[in-house]
């Protein structure tokens, strides 16, 4: 499949890159860019002419520099009079290569690939599935519930392990295993304000400290903290070997009614 790339002299080296890196990660993709297509000799405007008579795809780059550019223009004006006669449909795809306020009248509404804001990973999957047009595929799902391991801002021996919904409501239920017996432990929930009435079970043994809450739930962006105070020195977060869910067996339940912050 060919593909010619538009771009300002000022964004070649830019604009090379991506085409080498789309060139080797796709091979059945063949680029053409001047500095290899265009050799002494050659009749410049018949050459670039055939260059995009022969692409299935024209890509565009937008950049400060290229946008007002009479070369990269008139190649845009051959471009658009080829989609516009129905001879090659969605040939046109604009990449954006710059800041740039406002595009092209006759690019405007078109959906536009970004490289400036974009991974390289991210960009060559885009490029790639506008040049085939074939759907991205479905990447694999994030872990909604982040769970991170700090040290307390007020005891150097307690670990705090923190608990953070990304998307959607989690149960509450955890529990904390450990290498060194637990002097203390606790939890707190930013979520909760004023009286409540919570039932709650706990486990709380020399190795281990189990928190489940029936009924409530961890909103997003809202961290649960459960922490484990350890009488010997040393990093307390090091002495954390497990997190995993909780259903409460073998815990003590019981109905409490607990006073938080407003």
């Amino acid at each position: 499949m060919k593909v010619f790339f538009s771009h300002a002299s000022e964004d070649k080296p830019l604009v090379e890159q991506v085409f080498l890196r789309v060139s080797n990660k796709y091979p059945k993709i063949q680029g053409w860019l001047d500095k290899y297509e265009i050799l002494g000799g050659d009749q410049l405007i018949d050459k670039v002419h055939a260059g995009i008579e022969s692409a299935e795809k024209f890509l565009i780059f937008l950049s400060p520099d290229s946008i007002d550019k009479p070369w990269v223009r008139t190649e845009l004006r051959k471009a658009l009079m080829d989609e516009i006669k129905g001879i090659k449909p969605e040939f046109i795809i604009p990449i954006r290569a710059g800041h740039i306020s406002q595009f092209p009248p006759f690019l405007e509404g078109r959906f536009y690939i970004d490289i400036v804001s974009k991974t390289e990973d991210e960009w060559l999957t885009d490029i790639y599935s506008a040049i085939t047009r074939e759907k991205k595929q479905n990447q694999a799902p994030a872990e909604n519930l982040q769970i991170s391991i700090a040290l307390a801002h007020d005891d150097p021996n307690a670990a705090m392990v923190v608990f953070e919904p990304q998307f959607w409501a989690n149960e509450i239920g955890f529990k904390i295993t450990t290498s060194e017996k637990i002097e203390n432990s606790l939890w707190t929930y930013a979520g909760f304000k004023g009286m409540r009435q919570i039932s709650i079970t706990e486990l709380k043994g020399d190795y281990e400290y189990g928190v489940k809450i029936d009924d409530h739930t961890i909103k997003p962006k809202v961290p649960f903290v459960m922490g484990v105070i350890f009488g010997a020195s040393g990093d307390p977060r090091a002495k954390v070997l497990g997190v995993k869910s909780w259903n409460g067996e073998g815990g003590e339940s019981r109905m409490s009614v607990m006073h938080f912050p407003d």
